[in-house]
């Protein structure tokens, strides 16, 4: 089952990814937009909610580790939106990647290798993400992955308590079939 990329494996989680995980989740800059977890959270209840989803759903947020040296880089994949917004049913993409490997260019590869994935495999007609309205770092890893801003569909995250900046959100878009023809464009 792993996707690979260039430089990249996204694979199902093992016992291993636990502790790389909960520090990964413990960095404050790597968590700047997330909602935090808790070191149980991040430690067990998180991943083992990973696992479920790839075992029933096919997908998941799946561990990403280098293929150079096997290390732990972080967590990227699909998930289908649990909540209720103007955009549902859909299935999103996203990612976390540890700070030692950011500016690397891993998360947008990761993402495209499970966008692929999503597209070629699962058949899915279309891919969201999402991000607060202050992430411009994720809002640019999105405009690379071809996605385009829904400019009417900003929305207040139902999941988000009222008052946290992180609540009003940012949604971008890609489709089968705009993918498929970036795919087929000459130079991609």
């Amino acid at each position: 089952m792993p996707i690979e990329s260039e430089r990249l494996i996204l694979r199902p989680w093992k016992e291993a990814d636990r502790q790389p995980f909960a520090d990964m989740s413990a960095d404050k800059d790597v968590m700047q937009y997330l909602l935090p977890l808790t070191p149980h959270d991040a430690y067990h209840t998180w991943i083992d909610r990973q696992i479920e989803n790839h075992e029933r759903r096919g997908m998941c947020f799946w561990a990403v580790e280098a293929k150079q040296d096997g290390a732990f880089v972080g967590a990227v994949g699909l998930l289908p939106v649990t909540y209720e917004a103007h955009f549902t049913p859909a299935v999103e993409v996203g990612w976390r990647i540890a700070r030692p490997f950011w500016g690397l260019g891993y998360a947008p590869e990761a993402a495209a290798a499970a966008i692929r994935f999503g597209f070629e495999s699962l058949q899915l007609p279309e891919i969201v993400s999402n991000a607060g309205v202050a992430n411009e770092k994720s809002m640019r890893v999105m405009a690379k992955l071809g996605m385009l801003r829904d400019l009417d569909g900003d929305f207040d995250h139902p999941l988000v308590p009222e008052g946290n900046p992180l609540r009003r959100q940012v949604l971008y878009r890609l489709t089968r079939s705009r993918w498929l023809a970036q795919s087929a464009a000459p130079g991609v």
